[in-house]
């Protein structure tokens, strides 16, 4: 289960970064702070996204557990 949960949220983080650059115009070029920002916002999307999917996973073991 833990495996799924990492490529999801890499999935996220990927998609996020996608998202974020696939509206570029044709010969310009992106700033160090545009491209640090993009980065950034792909790294704490993955980063939600894993512990939301963690605590999913321990409430649902904590249910079925009981």
């Amino acid at each position: 289960m833990k495996i799924w949960i990492i490529l999801l949220s890499l999935l996220a983080s990927v998609a996020v970064g996608w998202w974020s650059v696939r509206h570029k115009p044709a010969g310009h070029q992106r700033s160090l702070k545009q491209q640090l920002k993009i980065v950034s916002r792909s790294f704490i999307a993955g980063i939600v996204v894993y512990f939301a999917l963690m605590s999913v996973a321990l409430l649902y073991l904590m249910i079925t557990t009981a």
